[in-house]
């Protein structure tokens, strides 16, 4: 089953994703949700979420399967997520969900409305208490609700790749003595940073370049 889908995010987080992908390009990450199993005992409080994912990157699709907990879709989604990629990209870490807001548009949709439109818009801030707010519009609760998430973690990753290559090139152009370059890829970091810390990521790339593995 395929859901039309409207996705929207605020200005400040336009601008991060925009910048992202001018310098990532085809790197760029994309997730695509393509079926999930979601269960709840309303007894215990658990939810428990377990989705199949693709990721696409450099034009090559890659399977992976994700689960998680929580009190209710959203949090067993998001655990999920997080438990997913905060291996790989240790900016997730400090990421939290702000608010979460759900609005049925029964304006539209058949007689009895039940298969109105939904918006769920996520707000999500980082560990400098910068907040992003995605937004995403189909037809079903729990599609929208996903969707919503997902983008969230699209947009910490592609900005946390996305700086790790212009810190490689920034370090280059300094050796190089090339100042212009130097000048240039400190403001793009710049608004990179706004996305999350990238303390950890720092650490890690002045070690390995001391290991002279790039």
């Amino acid at each position: 089953m395929t859901f039309e889908r409207v996705m929207i995010c605020d200005d400040q987080a336009a601008k991060v994703a925009n910048l992202a992908k001018e310098i990532l390009q085809d790197s760029a990450m994309v997730i695509e949700v393509v079926s999930m199993k979601f269960s709840e005992n309303n007894e215990l409080g658990i939810a428990k979420f377990e989705a199949r994912l693709v990721e696409i990157s450099d034009n090559k699709p890659k399977k992976q399967n994700i689960q998680g907990e929580g009190v209710g879709l959203l949090d067993a989604c998001f655990d999920a997520m997080l438990k997913g990629y905060e291996h790989n990209y240790c900016s997730l870490s400090s990421i939290s969900i702000v608010d979460f807001t759900l609005n049925a548009h029964v304006d539209g949709g058949n007689e009895r409305k039940s298969d109105a439109k939904v918006t769920a818009l996520l707000r999500v801030k980082n560990s400098e208490a910068h907040e992003y707010c995605f937004q995403c519009t189909t037809t079903s609760i729990s599609h929208s609700s996903i969707l919503v998430v997902e983008e969230a973690f699209v947009f910490f990753i592609n900005a946390e790749l996305a700086y790790e290559r212009l810190y490689k090139a920034w370090a280059d152009a300094k050796e190089r003595g090339r100042h212009d370059l130097i000048d240039r890829y400190r403001n793009q970091m710049a608004l990179l940073v706004h996305a999350t810390s990238y303390e950890k990521l720092v650490k890690k790339l002045r070690q390995e370049q001391n290991e002279g593995l790039y």
